[in-house]
This record gives C-alpha cells, sequence and structure tokens, in this order.
C-alpha cells in the first residue's frame, strides 16, 4: 500500500466517524433529514474506502504484471523457440524423414538437386 492510499484512508475513516457521529446526534436531536444526510455521506465515505482498497489490488497486479513481463518465464521461452523450429520445417513428412522425403504438395518437393 502506498503511502498516500494510507493517508486517504486514514482520512476517510476520520471522515466516516465524524459523519456517524453527527448521523447520531442528529438522530437524537430528532432531525431526520440531516441524519439521513449523514448517513448518505457516511455510506459514500464507505465506497471510497472500498474503491482505493480496490485500486490497490489493480496497481499491484499491473506491477506483478509489468515485471513478469521483462522477465519472460522459461516455459514461454521453450514455446518461442519450438515455435522457430516448427516455422523452419517445409511440410510433416521433412520433419518425419529428417529431410529425406517432402509431401506430395510441398513447394521443395522438386527443388532437389542430384549434384552430388
Amino acid at each position: 500500500m502506498s503511502r498516500l492510499s494510507g493517508l486517504l484512508r486514514t482520512a476517510y475513516g476520520a471522515l466516516f466517524g465524524w459523519l456517524a457521529w453527527c448521523a447520531a446526534q442528529s438522530a437524537r436531536n430528532h432531525a431526520p433529514w440531516a441524519c439521513a444526510a449523514f448517513v448518505a455521506g457516511s455510506c459514500l465515505v464507505f465506497v471510497a474506502v472500498i474503491r482505493e482498497g480496490d485500486l490497490a489490488d489493480a496497481r499491484r497486479r499491473e506491477a506483478v504484471r509489468a515485471q513478469r513481463e521483462t522477465h519472460p518465464h522459461p516455459a514461454d521461452a521453450g514455446a518461442a523457440a519450438a515455435a522457430v523450429a516448427l516455422a523452419g520445417w517445409c511440410c510433416t513428412a521433412w520433419a518425419a524423414t529428417a529431410g529425406a522425403e517432402h509431401d506430395p504438395a510441398c513447394r521443395h518437393r522438386g527443388s532437389r538437386s542430384n549434384a552430388a
């Protein structure tokens, strides 16, 4: 939790307590409209505290995601190497026969020369 987030939560807590106290005093003094306004204000402050927590969680998740992007996972590196190797195959028969044969539809089927 950042320092500003902690300060905001502390301020929200103090404001919530003050608004709740004002609502209680308004109810004791038979001022229902004022009491309703203070209760509504207290609810808004409570929502702000929840939202601040959600924002802190989102910032934490974004920091973890950014860190993971800078350091690729070894499994991702292996998958990337396999994709590069697969991209170099011209056909499945070529891969299965270690380059000795080609599929009938392969573009490299007839390009082999007998210069040897």
